[in-house]
């Protein structure tokens, strides 16, 4: 029972019909959502050829998102709903990363990158059934996206320009710390 109402809860937020104010506040949910999304992320970029300390700046840089949220909610004077919004945002990410890796898998984008390689000029022929599993994964992402800022406008109580503004801040922060991080991981290379 009290799975199904967690899963609705989701669904609902996932659908625009429910916020992370109605996701219930549950540390350990949160810390069991970041370990699946972290082991999910990491098995997926080392899977597609991405070096081991590039997937772990990957990590880094989405653990610094959280942080930054922390930060965010805090300077709002919200610390309380950290945890809900967490974990509210966690599980849009396993939801659709989930959905979107799914798809990006069944795509040759190691033969795209080996012929955008040796001929720049030329982008790779798409037959029918990828050109609509390439849209499903753009439209995922988009749709993901949208959710994200529905849950900082509702968690900030903030405009949805501020949201979209403060999107583009964790992205920002995420870019930057990640690709430092997977830089130290490299040592440099």
């Amino acid at each position: 029972m009290i799975l199904t109402s967690l899963l609705a809860s989701f669904r609902d937020l996932c659908l625009f019909r429910r916020g992370p104010e109605d996701i219930p506040y549950a540390p350990r949910l949160l810390i069991a959502l970041l370990v699946v999304c972290a082991a999910m992320q990491i098995a997926f970029n080392l899977y597609t050829g991405v070096k081991p300390g590039v997937a772990a700046g990957i990590v880094i840089g989405s653990l610094a998102d959280l942080g930054m949220v922390w930060v965010l909610l805090r300077g709002r004077e919200k610390p309380e709903r950290f945890v809900q919004t967490a974990t509210a945002l966690a599980a849009v990410y396993l939801v659709f990363e989930l959905a979107q890796n799914l798809l990006t898998l069944r795509l040759p984008i190691e033969q795209w990158r080996q012929q955008l390689m040796a001929t720049p000029r030329h982008l790779p022929e798409l037959t029918g059934s990828q050109e609509l599993m390439a849209l499903a994964v753009v439209v995922l992402g988009i749709w993901q996206l949208c959710i994200w800022i529905s849950c900082l406008r509702r968690s900030l109580d903030i405009s949805i320009a501020g949201s979209v503004l403060m999107f583009l801040l964790l992205v920002f922060v995420y870019m930057i710390v990640a690709a430092l991080a997977a830089g130290v991981l490299l040592g440099g290379a």
